[in-house]
């Protein structure tokens, strides 16, 4: 009988986070498929590049060049499952998007409903069926699913999740770094399963679309120009309420840019602090790996194992603050790629102890990163036609656009200046 009330709780718990799951979802199909049902334009292009590919003989170094390789090989599940046709390839796609959501759910329920299990339901509320309308969710989930199986002691998946993640946007890469604890044999694991995963992709990609085709999405990404969501094109995008001469359109790289007076020198300024951005990302790589393997940096180096204070909920907290300053120093920025930080977030909340202090940053970052979702989807798709086009709404929907990038900048400076003082080794450590 002891046993019996706690078990109904726990189904109880788990039938409200599923109803509270279908609810949400239902709400975010209901606002893509009877308000905005242009956002499923990607989706079309998906299909569109997908069936010149297989059935019309257009080959790989010409289809979505701007996606690495294996997002083709992703994309043709939905598109056999949908029979060859746009409308089956559209609920083929959007049905195993919610299921990978669902599973997502689940894990973070770890056992039972849990806070970030009802966050992550928040989230996706909070920022839309953009998360269902584009291909983010994916590698969103490998490297937020890696910091899941480092907790579940599953060091091999680990290192295959980022892998893969990584060979369908790069961005996940930057979270193998952070994984190193100083215990050598769970670090050999996870690098070598990472790297044995990447490879393996980067092999098949070049047998299947060559060189040229391998490369193609660095190229995409380098030229383009500042996109209209960017932090950086934030000034631009204000000064357009009230001086002449800026135009949004469509580039030839296929997303919505901003063009106008003193437009090239925040470009050059993105590009420059997009490096920026990147050597600090750097540096705090280098002294993760010094907090992990001290003795790596004596005159005579070692890998010796140690008992770092390098723990998952640590892991996730830096891999929450490697992908802010990501977003924020990227001269692209599209709505999905919020989803980045909602996944991580999720979990950087389930693996620490809610009595913590990472456990009340955790908490903190998660209401930042909903409010900053919620922003994202007035911008995008409620209120971007008025960004696009002449409109009485402009000055409210770029208002909104402006805080929501300030918001994003906060976020990282008060993220870094929270994880700075735990990657400085204590003095004792340093003297000895």
């Amino acid at each position: 009988m002891p046993h019996t009330e706690p078990a109904s709780r726990s189904r109880a718990g788990w039938f409200w986070l599923v109803f509270g799951w279908l609810v949400t979802r239902a709400i975010a199909m209901a606002v893509w498929l009877w308000g905005v049902p242009v956002m499923s334009g990607d989706v079309d292009y998906y299909f569109n590049r997908m069936h010149q590919h297989l059935a019309l003989g257009v080959p790989a170094t010409m289809t979505m060049p701007e996606y690495p390789t294996p997002v083709l090989w992703v994309l043709l599940v939905p598109y056999l499952l949908g029979g060859g046709t746009l409308l089956g390839f559209k609920i083929a796609y959007v049905a195993l998007m919610l299921a990978l959501d669902l599973f997502f759910t689940i894990l973070l329920g770890r056992g039972a409903p849990s806070a970030a299990a009802w966050y992550w339901v928040g989230f996706g509320l909070a920022l839309g069926p953009i998360i269902y309308l584009r291909l983010d969710l994916l590698p969103a989930l490998g490297a937020a699913g890696a910091v899941l199986a480092l907790a579940a002691g599953r060091y091999r998946t680990s290192g295959i999740l980022l892998g893969l993640g990584a060979g369908l946007k790069v961005w996940p890469a930057t979270v193998y770094p952070v994984t190193f604890t100083g215990q050598r044999r769970r670090d050999h694991l996870i690098t070598i399963s990472f790297f044995a995963t990447g490879v393996g992709l980067l092999i098949a990609a070049l047998a299947y679309g060559g060189w040229n085709r391998l490369i193609s999405p660095l190229q995409w990404q380098s030229g383009r120009g500042l996109q209209i969501e960017s932090v950086w094109a934030t000034v631009p995008m204000v000064a357009k309420l009230f001086q002449p001469g800026y135009t949004v359109k469509m580039s030839r790289w296929q997303a919505f840019e901003v063009f106008g007076p003193g437009v090239d020198a925040w470009l050059a300024v993105a590009n420059v602090l997009g490096v920026a951005g990147y050597l600090v990302i750097a540096a705090g790589y280098l002294a993760w790996f010094r907090r992990a393997y001290p003795e790596a940096f004596r005159r005579r180096p070692r890998l010796v194992e140690t008992a770092s204070p390098l723990g998952v909920d640590l892991i996730a907290f830096a891999t929450v603050t490697v992908i802010t300053i990501t977003l924020i120093t990227n001269k692209t920025f599209s709505p999905q790629y919020l989803t980045w930080l909602g996944a991580a977030t999720a979990v950087f909340w389930m693996v620490t102890e809610p009595d913590s202090p990472l456990g009340r940053t955790a908490r903190t970052t998660g209401v930042w990163v909903l409010l900053l979702a919620v922003a994202t989807q007035v911008v995008y798709p409620i209120g971007y036609d008025a960004l696009l086009y002449p409109s009485m709404w402009d000055p409210a929907v770029t208002t909104v656009l402006a805080l929501r990038n300030l918001g994003l900048v906060l976020l990282g400076g008060w993220l870094l200046i929270r994880l700075i003082p735990r990657l400085i080794p204590p003095r004792a450590a340093i003297a000895h």
